[in-house]
């Protein structure tokens, strides 16, 4: 029996009333009308609510859901309206974004070709706060997009490293289509736990299984701006703990060849020191341990990295202060 709907598309909103009403509008005005679409607020304190209320009576919207309290973390309400989802595939439409008009049209067309593509994802023109345009992310990463080029612009197992954590060549997720039965298969009691970078661990989960194609038109529009998300986590260091959390889930399986393997022990060797700063003691050991079991790394660079951290941990550097000094003091060691 066929789904429902073709798509399901889901907005998780948290306090960004200023775009809403663009994005919402930008789904219902797809000229692929087959969808379902799904609001989640994220316990908004601005005036979201009264503008998501306006859609109540819309036929394309099958499900409203507010939260009484903040989840502490989007990728809960990814998956709450994934679980809500009728459609065969699925689109996490972030609520400061907006989208062409032909957005649906293009992906579904590239997606349905073949079953073993398990999501695509579009060439994204990013704008200020105002809407105004900045630049699209393939002129921003022209090379990354050009080696992508080459390569029938397929990211699969045997490159996943290079393009999704050498380099993060996904704008973000309002540019992907999702097969629904590859995101399901994504372990959602790990995903829980990220605060910024679950949408790597995604990315990257899908790209170890099946394929991922890229369409190098500007279907999607990202906003940057002050209260990105983004911004914040790099501000916090909540997106290295987090990038430190994926390459310990994925290291075995991206391991398994050589290009991604070298390009995991680059990433790690390029990140230590904010992954020492930043990350959690236990996944920083448990990571060390399996370069170090591989021979990835010297024994030199081991014992100096797993000393920087037991210092962390045993002087119990909680003060941002005396945290972000300490790891000054490491950052001009290793320059020398």
């Amino acid at each position: 029996m066929p789904p429902p709907v073709a798509v399901s598309i889901i907005i998780p909103n948290y306090n960004h009333a200023l775009y809403l009403k663009q994005r919402i509008d930008s789904v219902l005005q797809q000229t692929f009308q087959d969808f379902e679409l799904i609001i989640l607020d994220d316990c908004s304190t601005d005036n979201s609510r009264q503008i998501i209320e306006e859609y109540r009576t819309h036929p394309k919207v099958s499900k409203m859901v507010y939260n009484e309290q903040n989840s502490g973390g989007v990728f809960k309400q990814w998956i709450k309206g994934i679980e809500n989802a009728k459609g065969e595939y699925i689109w996490i439409a972030e609520s400061d974004d907006y989208a062409d008009e032909n957005f649906l049209q293009q992906t579904l067309k590239v997606i349905e070709k073949d079953d073993f593509i398990g999501m695509v994802f579009t060439n994204t023109n990013t704008v200020n706060s105002e809407g105004e345009f900045r630049w699209t992310t393939e002129e921003n990463k022209s090379n990354c997009y050009a080696e992508l080029a080459t390569l029938d612009n397929t990211i699969n197992k045997d490159n996943a490293s290079q393009f999704l954590v050498s380099e993060m060549i996904i704008a973000n997720a309002s540019s992907v289509l999702f097969r629904k039965s590859s995101l399901v298969a994504i372990n959602f009691e790990e995903l829980k736990k990220f605060v910024n970078t679950g949408d790597r661990f995604v990315y990257l989960g899908i790209a170890l299984q099946s394929n991922i194609v890229y369409i190098s038109k500007p279907l999607n529009f990202m906003r940057s701006h002050e209260h990105n998300t983004t911004k914040k986590s790099f501000e916090n260091g909540n997106i290295h703990k987090d990038r430190l959390r994926v390459l310990n889930y994925y290291f075995n399986d991206l391991c398994a060849t050589e290009l991604n393997c070298r390009n995991v022990v680059a990433f790690y060797k390029t990140n230590y020191l904010s992954f020492i700063h930043y990350g959690d003691y236990y996944d920083n050991a448990a990571l060390l341990k399996k370069l170090k079991e591989r021979n990835e790394i010297q024994n030199s660079f081991y014992h100096v990295v797993m000393f920087n951290l037991f210092l962390f941990r045993k002087a119990n550097i909680n003060s941002r202060i005396l945290k972000g000094l300490y790891y000054r003091i490491l950052v001009r060691q290793n320059s020398l």
